[in-house]
């Protein structure tokens, strides 16, 4: 009985045999569309010299419990995989009616032009897991170099090198292009070394209009304003004969001014000092307040200003000083994080 098999699960291996003329590359599972069994498909390179002919390997595939449903050899005859080739996919040395939830296997013969190699002697060396690329970052380096597959952090490891489709290619393959998804190593390493950059590059942009936003919304609260300050000091001058008019403040004796104009001043006075130290005369900064006719006018903005009404312009100040540490928090997390990347992936 025909029927068609879609695929339920795949996954790579996640160790190589060190010295191996046949590495094992992925296994799949497929779920027949008439009679919903699983058919276990395994996925073998050549990454010899030589062609590669006929293989024997020993499988066992077990349930979620952990039980065995299925322990045998396979035979993978007449083949003709040239270095470099993928092969097996196929072939399924399994089917079952259970849902299969592990299988392992075991490399026994390789047929090299004929010539029989015994598999059994070398050594399995653990794989580190392909580490996932943010998903924004992914999409960009798969616009940028056509191949959807592009997923994960391309990385060397003294064992070789893994793709950024996740794909491992160990030294003995001795390849610059990926045998699964096409990729040129040294073309999809610096694509995304390009884009780690423009991000980071990107993240450090936005961090400055930050800081420009937020120090432009503390200026009010920190300095007074500048027709304000400009204004109080032509007073200030007008009003004190011995000042000279270009200065910007305005000189005050304190033994000339009244029990009055002293209470006034101090008011504004910093920690009531001002006029208390002879030192600091010169530093000091003389207060007015409007004259009478002036209580209807528009009142001053400023350092000094008295009245507590709120404008439009201190409300929006104040949402920006509220909202500006956090977004500069998740700028700076941004910016250390695509540095890791670079510095301890890329570079």
């Amino acid at each position: 009985m025909d029927q068609n098999f879609t695929l339920m699960a795949q996954s790579r291996a996640n160790y190589y045999t060190a010295g191996s003329p046949v590495q094992f590359v992925r296994v799949e599972l497929l779920k027949g569309d008439v009679t919903g069994e699983v058919a276990v498909c395994l996925t073998f390179k050549n990454v010899g010299t030589e062609p590669l002919t006929g293989l024997v390997i020993h499988f066992k595939c077990k349930d979620a419990a952990g039980q065995v449903l299925c322990e045998d050899d396979f035979y993978y005859e007449n083949l003709n995989a040239q270095p470099g080739d993928l092969f097996g996919a196929d072939d399924a040395v399994f089917v079952s009616d259970t849902p299969v939830s592990s299988v392992e296997t075991e490399q026994d013969r390789a047929f090299l032009n004929g010539r029989g190699v015994d598999l059994r002697g070398y050594k399995r060396v653990r794989l580190p897991q392909p580490r996932v690329l943010p998903a924004s970052i992914a999409k960009t380096l798969q616009a940028r170099t056509g191949n959807p597959q592009l997923t994960c952090v391309p990385q060397d490891t003294e064992y070789g090198w893994f793709c950024a489709c996740g794909a491992f290619h160990p030294n003995e393959e001795a390849a610059a292009v990926c045998s699964e998804c096409g990729g040129d190593r040294a073309f999809v390493k610096a694509s995304l070394t390009t884009i780690l950059e423009e991000a980071r590059r990107a993240a450090e942009e936005q961090q400055r209009e930050i800081n420009a936003v937020t120090g432009a919304a503390q200026q009010p609260a920190a300095q007074p304003n500048p027709a304000a300050a400009t204004a109080a000091a032509a007073q200030a001058a007008i009003a004190q004969a011995e000042t000279e008019p270009e200065e910007p403040t305005a000189q005050f004796n304190p033994e000339e001014a009244t029990n009055a104009e002293m209470a006034r001043v101090r008011r504004y006075a910093p920690n009531g000092s001002l006029f208390e130290d002879e030192e600091d005369e010169d530093d000091s900064t003389r207060m007015f307040d409007s004259e009478d006719g002036e209580e209807d006018a528009a009142p001053r903005r400023g350092r000094y200003v008295d009245d507590e009404e709120e404008t439009e312009d201190d409300v929006m100040a104040e949402r920006i000083i509220r909202w500006a540490p956090p977004i500069t928090a998740i700028v700076c997390a941004l910016i250390v994080a695509v540095s890791l990347i670079y510095y301890f992936v890329i570079a």
